[in-house]
């Protein structure tokens, strides 16, 4: 009877000697075999790693997350922040430019997808849409006490520019008003280096000064030319699938011929505007921005990367033109 408490007639199920028999089509273990077996999944995991922080690496937009990291530390030094504000403000930069870039690429996966650009790690396979969504995340999540451990108004400052850029991701960057967010982030940047100026102990709560006028708009100017610069190579491809941002709707050859002009703009504001005649640093900066703008309208054909090289470049003069002329950052 299935279920009686009856015990079993054949002696190795009653554990007698046959319990040692093993069953019948089972293999003794190869403890050489589990060695290798367990060896291969190791490699295969630490690869699947690997390709996983590369794919995140390459999805974070190094270039421009390294040089915005890398000028508003630069800026922040100048201003007297001090080691410890610079180390804190490079941390609050970064975390802020991994979460937009990895939000970008999250936001832009299906698009990059129908466009066919395999070079995008989403659509390459190094990483997953979802995984790269998370850490866009946490990457935002982490932004918030480093930017606010600077001070409330450069924490506010840094935070509201964060807060642009995802906009510009989820909504803005196909309309006309792609150029905003852009405008709005780099012009932040003087805000936030004069709610730590030097002298005061970080966190700092209270700006001592507002940032000169034309230090605000110069930075402006500066993120219009960088968002010029950096859709100028992948125009024809945005334009392909729906994006019909501010710089798709002027076309690649009109955005190669403006490109220049904000660049200029931007630095002829930092030489002429501070009081007081302007210094041959100052016009020698204007100088090399313009042998900048040259090299980036020249090149730009040949090598797609040279507008947003030659952007940036014009950026790093600017910084130094900050350092040579005082009183540009701060209204004192």
């Amino acid at each position: 009877m299935t279920g009686s408490g009856e015990l079993p007639d054949d002696p190795a199920a009653a554990g007698g000697a046959g319990a040692a028999v093993p069953v019948r089509g089972a293999r003794r273990a190869n403890p050489a075999s589990a060695d290798i077996a367990g060896e291969a999944g190791g490699r295969r995991r630490a690869a699947g790693t690997a390709r996983t922080a590369a794919g995140l690496a390459r999805a974070c937009h190094p270039g421009p997350t390294a040089a915005v990291t890398t000028l508003v530390a630069a800026l922040v030094a100048v201003a007297g922040w001090g080691p410890a504000g610079t180390a804190l403000t490079a941390l609050a930069v970064l975390t802020g430019q991994l979460s937009v870039g990895w939000c970008n690429d999250a936001v832009d996966a299906a698009r990059d997808a129908a466009a066919g650009r395999t070079a995008k790690p989403i659509i390459a396979g190094l990483v997953s849409a979802r995984t790269v969504r998370v850490v866009a995340f946490a990457a935002l999540a982490a932004c918030v006490p480093l930017s606010l451990a600077c001070g409330v108004v450069a924490g506010a400052t840094h935070l509201s520019a964060v807060a642009a850029a995802w906009v510009y991701n989820l909504w803005l960057k196909g309309t006309a008003a792609s150029w905003a967010p852009y405008a709005a982030g780099f012009g932040a940047v003087p805000v936030f280096v004069t709610a730590g100026p030097p002298g005061r102990a970080l966190p700092a709560s209270l700006p001592a000064s507002l940032p000169a006028w034309w230090a605000v708009l110069a930075a402006a100017l500066l993120g219009c030319a960088a968002h010029l610069a950096n859709v100028l190579p992948d125009i024809e491809t945005d334009v392909a699938t729906g994006v019909r941002g501010w710089p798709q709707r002027l076309g690649p050859a009109r955005v190669r011929v403006l490109l220049p002009l904000p660049l200029l703009a931007a630095s002829a504001l930092l030489v002429v505007a501070p009081p007081g005649p302007a210094g041959p640093a100052g016009w020698l900066a204007l100088a090399g921005v313009a042998a900048c703008a040259a090299a980036g309208l020249l090149l730009g054909r040949r090598v797609p990367v040279a507008p947003f090289a030659a952007a940036i470049g014009a950026a790093g003069i600017d910084v130094l033109l900050l350092a040579a002329t005082p009183g540009v950052v701060t209204a004192r």
